[in-house]
Order: C-alpha cells, then structure tokens, then sequence
C-alpha cells in the first residue's frame, strides 16, 4: 500500500476517485513504459503486454477497494508488473507435451490441447454474456482495438480489458487446475 500523501496529479487523483476516464488517460500515458520496463528484464513482448493489462486491473481493483491512497506513476505499474513477471515465471509449466524435433505436436498433446480447450469453453460459458460477447470479440476479431470493442458493446475501453483479464484470469486457474490433475 503506498504511503498517505496528496496524488501527483488532478488525472491521478481523478482516477483514485473512481474516474475511468482518468484511469484511461493514465493507462495510455504510462503503459508503454511498463511494457518496456518487462521487457528490458527479459519477459517476452507478447507476456509483457498481458502482464501489463493484468497489472492495471490490479491497480484499478486495489483503488476500488481503497487500498491506495496515491498514485505514483509509472513507478507502482512497474513494481506491480515486476512482481507479476516472477509469478508468471514461477508458474509457467515447460512443454512437455511437444516434441522437440518437429513442429507437429505428438498424439498425447493434441489430446491434452482438445481437452484444455474443452475446458476453457466451459469456463467461458460460465461467464455472463458481456464478458463471453468482449472476450469472443477480442479474440475472433484481434483487428478491433480495446476501444473499438468498448463502442461496440457500449462499455468504456478500460472495462473491456479489464473484463479480458478477468476471464483470462479465470482461464488459467481453471486450465492450471486440469494440470493438477494430471
């Protein structure tokens, strides 16, 4: 939790009040720095960009729930994400199931991939129809940004990644539980 102070700014200040239109601003205005800040520690550019979303999620939940009393940008993104790498590094599994000397995956991974995608449809199922409508559209239509998705649904383009994360989120508990029982 940071320290009591008076925010930064009015944009942060703002967004400590609940304002998405100045989480928004503050997304566009330090996300790069995250992501770059992920990658110079070696996470891959495509992680980093997921970890990155997953990181304002967190910010925003953590101000929501008033955990925060400051704002001090880029720096917690950065800490917060930092953080999230590791876990991520702890928790990403090798795959075992492929077989190194050709690009075809083996019978027993292709099985286990029908079956954690079996697994993730029912996942999304589960979810209420505005979180299936943002991640399919997300997902079937990677050409629409964030905020063309948000237009689309009439959600603001800080709403639909934060749904992304959340059902991302839910996919990988979900997934990372089938492996348990294997």
């Amino acid at each position: 939790m940071a320290a009591s102070s008076e925010p930064s700014s009015t944009t942060e200040a703002a967004a400590l009040a609940g304002d998405h239109s100045a989480w928004n601003a503050l997304v566009a205005r330090h996300n790069q720095k995250v992501i770059v800040a992920l990658i110079a520690h070696g996470v891959r550019p495509a992680v980093a960009r997921e970890l990155a979303q997953d990181t304002w999620l967190r910010l925003l939940n953590q101000a929501t729930e008033h955990r925060l009393d400051r704002l001090e940008l880029p720096g917690l993104a950065i800490r917060q994400a930092l953080f999230l790498a590791r876990s991520h590094a702890r928790d990403e599994r090798p795959l075992a199931t492929m077989r190194i000397d050709e690009s075809v995956p083996s019978d027993e991974a292709r099985l286990l991939s029908r079956e954690e995608l079996q697994r993730a449809s029912e996942i999304l199922a589960q979810c209420n129809p505005m979180a299936q409508r943002v991640f399919k559209l997300v997902y079937l239509s990677p050409q629409l940004t964030h905020a063309e998705v948000a237009a689309r649904v009439g959600l603001s383009a800080q709403r639909v990644k934060q749904i992304v994360c959340e059902v991302r989120a839910e996919l990988r508990s979900a997934l990372r539980g089938v492996d348990d029982e294997r």
